[in-house]
This record gives structure tokens, C-alpha cells and sequence, in this order.
């Protein structure tokens, strides 16, 4: 499976792109390519909700390899000029720490990525979002 892509909405205002535990970078650029396309072609703020409640792990074994480093700055990097929040549903404490070191290197890549436990919560917390401009915690 590696990763899906959805509409989370009948508004078609969020993408709901599901993780399995074992993904391929190639997998993760040709969604990133296919989220780019669609927020192109839209005006309006889309959200996007990223579920890694089946657990996650790195192709190539390590993040702190050369090799996948430099695939996570490029991931960064098509993030750049996202149109809308995103809420990373079910990630383990590393991944949220590996966010907030991000966080240090360019703030504004990552000023509008936020955490929960569950999709059923981030899901709330985006409907909020993308009502009101603004994040408000549940």
C-alpha cells in the first residue's frame, strides 16, 4: 500500500493521506507531486490530515543518514509554499521531535503543522482551521 491519498470531505477542502508502516520515497515525492498539482489549481485553502496511526518507519533504515537527510530537506523543501495547514494524526514522539528541530532550521516551512493523537481529532481541529483562519486546540 505504502501511501494513499484521499478526500477527507465532500467540500473537497482536505486530503486525508494515510501512511502504512513501510513507504518508499519514491512513494512520498509522487504524492507531494499530486498534492502540489492539486492546491495549483485552487484558489481556496486546502488542509491536509497525515495519518501515521499504523506506525512509521524510514526507507533507508536511518534518519540521520546522509542519504535521507538530504531526502527530508527536499521534502521540506515542495512544502515551501503549501496553501493550508497540515495535522499530523497518531505520530510517535521521535517524529515530533524531529519536527520541532525542523522547526528551528525554517520556521516558516513549518508554522502551520500541528499534532494529535487520533484522524478523528484532527479532523476537528482542521474543520476549525480551515473556518476560522486559525488554529484552536480542542
Amino acid at each position: 500500500m505504502g501511501i494513499e491519498l484521499f478526500w477527507d470531505n465532500d467540500e473537497q477542502t482536505i486530503l486525508l493521506c494515510e501512511f502504512d508502516k513501510h513507504w518508499t520515497w519514491d512513494e512520498m515525492f509522487s504524492t507531494l507531486n499530486t498534492v502540489k498539482k492539486i492546491t495549483d489549481a485552487r484558489e481556496d485553502e486546502i488542509g491536509a490530515i497525515i495519518d501515521l496511526s499504523r506506525g512509521l518507519t524510514v526507507p533507508g533504515g536511518s534518519i540521520f543518514n546522509a542519504d535521507t537527510r538530504e531526502k527530508a530537506r527536499q521534502m521540506l523543501k515542495m512544502g515551501e509554499d503549501g496553501k493550508g495547514p497540515i495535522v499530523v494524526a497518531g505520530a510517535n514522539g521521535f517524529f515530533r521531535t524531529v519536527h520541532k528541530a525542523f522547526s528551528f532550521i525554517d520556521r516558516d516551512v513549518m508554522n502551520d503543522v500541528y499534532f494529535t493523537d487520533t484522524v478523528e481529532q484532527a479532523r476537528t481541529l482542521m474543520t476549525r482551521r480551515l473556518r476560522t483562519g486559525r488554529m484552536i486546540p480542542a
